[in-house]
């Protein structure tokens, strides 16, 4: 009796059924993430950029549902920090634009 109630309290995937790969669209993405997950010990933190590539392969060649990165758990690609000097230099460039008489 117990097999039985342990199947009721099964549940279906949370994103439901997508279609395989089967024209291989997106398998070399799939093997060089599969590469940088051994590389990094199964830690998928050193292979999310990948991960970002594979799902965005998937959603372009409509082998899933197109989603925002944030609602398959993945944050946004970080953007470049710019550099310290060209942001010091920028501002210096901004300030004296906007003191009287323009740039001397």
């Amino acid at each position: 009796m117990s097999a039985i109630a342990s199947r009721s309290m099964a549940r279906p995937p949370e994103k439901g059924v997508f279609p395989l790969d089967h024209f291989g669209e997106c398998k070399q993405i799939s093997q060089d993430y599969l590469k940088c997950l051994e590389n990094h010990d199964g830690n998928p933190q050193g292979c999310m950029e990948l991960a970002r590539v594979y799902l965005n392969c998937r959603m372009d060649k409509n082998l899933m549902a197109k989603q925002e990165m944030h609602e398959l758990g993945m944050e946004e690609a970080p953007t470049p920090a710019a550099p310290p000097l060209a942001a010091a230099a920028a501002a210096a460039t901004d300030a004296a634009a906007a003191e009287p008489g323009g740039q001397k």
